[in-house]
């Protein structure tokens, strides 16, 4: 019965999230419409914000769609039992302060010390990855490759479509 009740508190929560986030899509969306249509550029001042409301879009519909259709599991007290498969890590205060710390050095060391955006990037992904996941030189390797790759093609987008210069 706890189980359920703790299932309900989590869809609601997902739902309630993916609200929220299609509302702020709806609001950004909204305000892109009145932005003045590209005379220079190919894609315009609008370009960017519609594409980041419409990201928005799908996400909150999948958080949606898999809270509505998350399956629940019987109690481990009527024999179903789930190999090999970790309990998740609890909700930790000390790693949210530690990822806030972690963004707001990576956006000083961005703005105040002008750092390269790929090398910060790059930084900010492996630190991040071993926050959350854990303290280890794989998962260092794997953020930290995934971090390069995103930089590396978020510069090429900046640079290349948007004229923005990340250096």
């Amino acid at each position: 019965m706890a189980n359920l009740r703790g299932q309900n508190r989590e869809m609601a929560a997902d739902l309630i999230l993916s609200g929220l986030v299609a509302f702020a899509a709806a609001v950004l969306l909204y305000g892109a419409a009145s932005l003045p249509p590209p005379r220079f550029d190919p894609l315009g001042s609008a370009a960017l914000p519609r594409a980041l409301g419409v990201l928005m879009l799908i996400f909150s519909a999948i958080i949606a769609v898999r809270a509505l259709t998350r399956r629940k599991l019987p109690d481990d007290d009527e024999g179903w039992v789930v190999p090999n498969e970790e309990e998740p890590r609890a909700a930790s205060p000390v790693r949210g302060l530690l990822i806030f710390v972690a963004l707001v050095a990576y956006v000083a060391a961005l703005d105040f010390a002008r750092a390269p955006f790929v090398p910060a990037t790059t930084v900010m992904m492996a630190v991040s990855g071993l926050v959350l996941h854990r303290v280890d030189w794989r998962t260092g390797l794997l953020f930290g490759a995934i971090g390069l790759g995103l930089a590396l093609g978020l510069s090429y987008v900046f640079t290349h479509f948007l004229y923005v210069d990340l250096r």
